[in-house]
């Protein structure tokens, strides 16, 4: 049999979907970085509403 011809489209399908999960994936790091950040807004947060309403000022 003759030798078959790489294919020029699926290459370049091959070359789309690699790009476009590249696009859409999120680094491990980042997603660890941005919780920690989060979980320390919220505690911020929580810990002022926990307090209640103060005035020192009597």
């Amino acid at each position: 049999m003759a030798e078959r011809k790489p294919d020029p489209r699926r290459a370049e399908h091959k070359e789309a979907g690699r790009l476009s999960w590249k696009s859409r994936h999120i680094p491990t790091g980042t997603l660890v970085l941005g919780g920690l950040m989060l979980a320390a807004v919220l505690s911020a947060i929580f810990m002022v509403i926990s307090q209640g309403p103060h005035n020192p000022i009597p």
